[in-house]
C-alpha cells in the first residue's frame, strides 16, 4: 500500500486490561502530560484514551469492555500493540484503494473519540490492522 498526501499517521493502538493503571504509568512513569479523557465506544465494546507522545503522534490505549472476545484474546497473547491509525481526507477512497490492493474491510463506524466522524478497520493483505479516521 502506498501512502499519499491525503493520509497522515495519527496513532498506534495498544491494548490494556486496566486503563487507569496504564494512564498512570505513562503519566508518572514516563512523564507524558497531554492525555485525553477516556472515551467509551459502545459499538466497539472498548474504552480508549490518547496519549500524545510527540507533535501529532499518539498512543491509543484500548481497554476491551463487555464481551469483546477478539480483543481480550489479543491481550492475552501479550502482544498489546495491534493497529496503526491514520487520518484520511476521503475515507471511502482509502477503503476502496486498500481493498484494490488485497485488503479487506473489518468494520466501519462512527467514533465518539473522533467527534462521531467515520472510522474503519481494515486488514492489509499482509494482515496488518489499519484504522482509518476521517478528518
Amino acid at each position: 500500500m502506498i501512502l499519499n498526501q491525503n493520509m497522515s499517521f495519527h496513532h498506534i493502538g495498544c491494548l490494556t486490561d486496566n486503563m487507569e493503571e496504564s494512564i498512570l504509568g505513562y503519566k508518572d512513569g514516563l512523564g507524558f502530560r497531554n492525555i485525553s479523557p477516556v472515551f467509551s465506544i459502545a459499538d466497539q465494546q472498548v474504552k480508549v484514551c490518547f496519549i500524545e507522545t510527540g507533535p501529532g503522534a499518539f498512543l491509543e490505549l484500548v481497554q476491551p469492555t463487555g464481551d469483546n472476545a477478539v480483543l481480550k484474546k489479543i491481550l492475552k497473547s501479550r502482544n498489546p500493540y495491534y493497529h496503526i491509525g491514520y487520518l484520511v481526507s476521503n475515507i471511502e477512497e482509502c477503503i476502496s484503494r486498500m481493498q484494490d490492493e488485497g485488503g479487506y474491510l473489518v468494520n466501519k463506524f462512527r467514533s465518539e473519540a473522533f467527534e462521531h466522524k467515520w472510522c474503519a478497520f481494515l486488514y492489509t493483505k499482509e494482515m496488518h490492522l489499519i484504522e482509518l479516521i476521517e478528518r
